[in-house]
């Protein structure tokens, strides 16, 4: 996997911030056209070793694939996975291998039960190498020492990268309570001047709106990396403008690692990492929807051998989009993630409500100077009923103005409920959940 180097000079911009960036040699970065060939090439590899499992055999059979021929249009004619088929059939029915000397991997159970996958060693540092690509672009390097404000007893990745950490030829990362209150989380950023910082999405705001409101200063970051939840635009922002550092937004998991990652110099915009996976988007139907339209997302990683992951239903939803970007990566592009499927709200008519929508309705009347954190609860009756854990008190036109913004878009199909609490608390793995749809049955 090819890593990008050279020097750092001026370019990514956001409103009046001008950070360091790193330009690729666009002849590192392979045509579209090659592209898909490899692609095509490295799926035919996983699909002939997938074929003596007894999970997708079966499903290889059933579809009358010949693995040796597979062709990527074949990809749609297998069934979707998720944790519930993995469960349901046990990992071994899903190896390729003898399951002693693997690494057993969960993920957070953010929506449900945490799933566990099986990993080999090398599998392990083809995961951290994914990690560096998104280093690399933002000028940082692998022996810079790391901030992490996640879950502070969540095991660290095994492989190669845990080994040289232990050994002292990388730095340690300290974890840091994203639940924390964010002055503790301060002092020890402050103490630490970590050249990475990474978190929580929601963890990493809290932290820049303290930084922010309370003046305080600390040495700026090479990057902050954002993950683990909704990105949001107001995130971003507040956590440049507090570290004084570009603001990055991380799409990773640990099925698979770094999925997408935000350009260096377009922010709106996602790399994906498509010569080690094959991202699907896919409407309710579960065919796949246009470029620019938002769906479901099905993933099929081209690295994972020992336990090959295919057609793999993350839960999450975003948009491919067209064309590649001016910075000179020829990865294909997504939007930011949406949402998730199990978190999103739904009109009478099906259309979601996602957690970008509300956040909109927020800024555009600068609600978030007052709003601290919020949450939206779908209720019987068609109700949606807002939470509000507030800065301060907001004065009677600030409350007009967030109900007239919030009635404005959602009115027509919902009662809305507005209640104030001193705290909105985070899920079990850590991270905060912006939108509870109503449990049906």
């Amino acid at each position: 996997m090819q890593l990008e180097s050279g020097p750092l000079h001026a370019g990514h911009t956001s409103g009046s911030l001008a950070w360091p960036r790193v330009r690729p040699r666009p002849a590192r970065w392979l045509a579209p056209a090659d592209s898909a060939t490899l692609q095509r090439r490295r799926l035919r590899r996983i699909i002939t070793r997938a074929a003596g499992t007894e999970y997708y055999g079966a499903q290889l059979r059933a579809a009358g694939l010949d693995p040796h021929r597979f062709e990527l249009d074949d990809l749609g004619r297998l069934p979707m996975l998720d944790r519930s088929i993995i469960a349901q059939h046990g990992l071994d029915a899903f190896l390729t291998v003898d399951r002693s000397g693997l690494v057993s991997v969960a993920t957070s159970g953010s929506t449900g039960t945490p799933g566990r996958f099986l990993r080999s060693w090398v599998e392990e540092a083809a995961y951290s190498a994914l990690w560096m690509r998104v280093y690399a672009a933002y000028g940082c390097r692998p022996w810079d020492a790391q901030v992490n404000v996640a879950i502070p007893d969540k095991p660290d990745r095994k492989g190669p990268v845990k080994l040289l950490r232990r050994a002292g030829l990388l730095p340690r990362v300290e974890k840091l309570a994203s639940d924390r209150p964010a002055a503790e989380l301060l002092a020890r950023v402050q103490a630490l001047e970590p050249p990475i910082l990474t978190g929580y999405a929601g963890a990493i705001e809290a932290l820049a709106d303290h930084v922010l409101a309370t003046g305080a200063r600390i040495q700026p970051p090479r990057a902050v990396f954002c993950t683990a939840m909704e990105v949001t635009d107001r995130c971003l922002e507040v956590a440049e403008r507090a570290f004084r550092a570009p603001a990055v937004d991380v799409y990773v998991t640990n099925e698979f690692g770094v999925i997408a990652w935000s350009c260096p110099v377009r922010r709106d915009v996602l790399h994906l990492n498509d010569d080690a996976l094959i991202v699907e988007v896919l409407g309710p139907d579960g065919a796949p929807v246009p470029a620019g339209t938002v769906g479901e997302l099905v993933i099929t990683s081209l690295r994972l051998t020992s336990m090959p992951l295919i057609r793999y239903r993350m839960g999450d939803m975003a948009a491919r989009l067209p064309g590649t970007c001016e910075c000179g990566r020829r990865l294909a592009l997504m939007t930011r993630v949406q949402g998730r499927t199990a978190h999103v709200i739904r009109r009478p008519n099906g259309a979601p409500i996602t957690t970008p929508l509300i956040t909109s309705l927020f800024g555009r009347i600068d609600a978030h100077e007052w709003v601290r954190r919020y949450q939206v609860r779908e209720e019987p009756g068609q109700r949606l009923r807002f939470l509000l854990n507030v800065r301060r008190p907001p004065s009677e036109s600030q409350r007009n103005a967030l109900t007239g913004s919030v009635e404005s878009a959602l009115g027509g199909d919902f009662r809305i409920a507005f209640e104030y609490v001193d705290e909105i608390p985070m899920t079990p793995s850590g991270k905060l959940q912006y939108l509870v749809p109503l449990v049906r049955s």
